[in-house]
C-alpha cells in the first residue's frame, strides 16, 4: 500500500476561481442540465479567531491527522430543528450556471441551518428534484428550473423529529444530532438513506410524488456505528439466484469508527399502514436479509466515501472507498453480502479522501476482459485528483492518478465534473476555510 508520488502528472491550474460569501461544504451538477451546479455553505456564527477555525473543524467533518485538532465537544442543533447557545449555524444554497467556460452565479437562497450535502435524484424525470441535509437534523427538497431568473425553489422540508416517533431514541446519548451525509436510492426515487452524529443510519420514505404527505422515517436505524457515521450508499437488485427482484438492496455505510458496515436489506409493503389513515406510518417494511457486516480492519481511520462501481469480480460486488487515511480502496464485497469485503487496490493520494465521483468509463478493454473507470476525487487538504482504476486482461486491478490540482488552500470537500464529447473534464471544485470555487479542466481523451 505505500507508494510515491514521484511518477504523478503535472499540476492543474484554474481556469477561473472566486470568492465565496460562505465556506462551501458540498457541490453537484444537474444531471438533466449539466451547465448548472448547486453548492451549499456551512457558516458557523459567533466565534473569530482559531477557536472558530477548531470548532468549524469539527462541523465540517474533518478529522485530520496532519496536524488539525479534532474538537469533539457536543454540537449544538437540535433534532428538533431548533438553534441554542453561542454557536448558531446558518449557510446557504448557491446556484450556478456554466456559460462559455466561465462561472456565472445565478441565485442564493439563504438557510436557516448549515447544509452538509446535498444531491439531485438521479430518477429520470426527476432529476431535477434536489435534497439537502442540516446541521439541524433537516432534510428539505428544492426544484431546478433552468432558465428562471430565479431558478432555485423550495419544496418542503421536515426534520427528524416529525418525520420519527421515536427520534429521541436515536440520539445516540447526546442531546442532539446532525444529519452528516445522505443517499438517494439509485432506483426507488422515493427513498433516501442518511446518516447521523450518533453514529446511526437511518431510511426516510418520501412518498410517490415526494411533496404531497408526510415523510417517514424508519423507526429503527439500519446500521449503526460507535462514533459518527460520515457516508452511506446504497446499491441496488442483489437478490439471490432465483431470487431476483428489484425491492432489495445492498446498504453500506462509514464511520469515524474506521469501519465499514454493510448489509443486504429488503422493502416490501406494509400491510398494516396500508389499511390505516395515519399518514405517521411507512407503506413499506424493510427487512435486513443479512446480519450487518462489520469491517473494521483495513482502513486506518474514519471511513469517509463509499463508491459502488455496478461490476463484479466473480460473484463479488466491487465498491471503492476513501478514508481520511489518505488512501482510496478497491473492495470486493462477497455476494448477497455474505463474508467479509477483500481488500484488491488501493493508493496514498496525499490527502484524506472525502469524495469520489465516476466522470468516464470504458468497457471491453484488452480483448473485453478489461475496463477503465476515471474518478474525481476530493482529498481535503491535498486538493483535487483525477484518478484511473484499471482493470488488466489478466484480472489485475491498479489506480493510477492522472491529474492534480492543488490551488485549493484549504479542504477541498466538494468537487464534481462533466465530460464533453472530445473527452476533456470541466471541473468545479470548491475548498472550505478560503470560501473558494475553482473551475479547470483535464484532457482525458476520447
Amino acid at each position: 500500500m505505500s507508494d510515491s508520488s514521484k511518477n504523478w502528472p503535472e499540476l492543474v491550474s484554474f481556469l477561473q476561481s472566486m470568492q465565496l460569501d460562505l465556506p462551501p461544504s458540498c457541490i453537484e451538477l444537474c444531471p438533466s442540465a449539466p451547465s448548472y451546479f448547486l453548492i451549499g455553505t456551512y457558516n458557523l456564527e459567533g466565534y473569530e479567531g482559531p477557536s472558530a477555525a477548531a470548532s468549524q473543524n469539527t462541523e465540517a467533518m474533518e478529522v485530520e491527522k496532519q496536524g488539525e485538532e479534532h474538537n469533539d465537544d457536543d454540537t449544538e442543533a437540535t433534532v428538533t430543528g431548533e438553534k441554542k447557545g453561542p454557536q448558531n449555524r446558518d449557510g446557504s444554497i448557491l446556484a450556478f450556471q456554466l456559460v462559455d467556460d466561465q462561472l456565472v452565479h445565478v441565485q442564493t437562497l439563504m438557510q436557516p441551518s448549515a447544509i452538509l450535502d446535498l444531491h439531485f435524484n438521479p430518477a429520470p424525470g426527476k432529476q431535477d428534484i434536489c435534497a439537502t441535509v442540516s446541521s439541524t437534523a433537516t432534510l428539505a427538497l428544492f426544484l431546478l428550473t433552468p432558465g428562471n431568473a430565479q431558478p432555485l425553489k423550495h419544496l418542503k422540508t421536515m426534520d427528524m423529529a416529525s418525520m420519527c416517533k421515536t427520534a429521541e431514541d436515536w440520539l445516540g446519548g447526546k442531546d442532539e444530532v446532525i444529519f452528516t451525509h445522505f443517499a438517494w436510492h439509485p432506483t426507488k426515487p422515493d427513498m433516501v438513506a442518511v446518516t447521523t452524529t450518533a453514529g446511526y443510519v437511518h431510511l426516510i420514505y418520501l412518498g410517490e410524488d415526494l411533496v404531497g404527505g408526510d415523510w417517514v422515517m424508519h423507526p429503527e436505524p439500519i446500521l449503526t456505528h460507535t462514533l459518527e457515521a460520515w457516508y452511506v450508499s446504497i446499491s441496488p437488485s442483489l437478490s439471490p439466484p432465483g431470487e431476483e427482484d428489484d425491492d432489495s438492496f445492498l446498504l453500506l455505510s462509514g464511520g469515524d469508527d474506521s469501519a465499514l458496515r454493510y448489509t443486504v436489506c429488503k422493502r416490501t409493503r406494509n400491510a398494516d399502514a396500508m389499511d390505516d389513515d395515519d399518514e405517521s406510518e411507512s407503506p413499506y417494511r424493510i427487512e435486513a436479509l443479512r446480519p450487518p457486516v462489520n469491517v473494521s480492519r483495513g482502513h486506518d481511520a474514519g471511513v469517509t466515501a463509499i463508491l459502488p462501481l455496478g461490476l463484479k469480480d466473480g460473484e463479488s460486488e466491487l465498491v471503492v472507498t476513501g478514508s481520511y487515511d489518505d488512501h482510496i480502496r478497491l473492495l470486493s464485497i462477497p455476494a448477497y453480502g455474505f463474508g467479509r469485503a477483500v481488500e484488491l487496490a488501493g493508493r496514498n493520494l496525499g490527502g484524506g479522501v472525502w469524495r469520489l465521483k465516476v466522470v468516464k468509463e470504458e468497457k471491453g478493454l484488452f480483448d473485453g476482459q478489461g475496463w477503465r473507470l476515471t474518478m474525481l476525487v476530493s482529498c481535503m487538504h491535498a486538493g483535487a485528483r483525477v484518478v484511473e482504476l484499471l482493470k488488466s486482461g489478466a484480472g489485475e486491478y491498479e489506480f493510477r492518478v492522472i491529474g492534480r490540482f492543488e490551488e485549493h488552500k484549504s479542504m477541498n470537500y466538494g468537487s464534481d465534473g462533466r465530460l464533453s464529447k472530445e473527452g476533456t473534464i470541466s471541473v468545479v471544485s470548491t475548498s472550505f476555510y478560503d470560501k473558494l470555487l475553482c473551475l479547470w479542466k483535464l484532457e482525458l481523451g476520447a
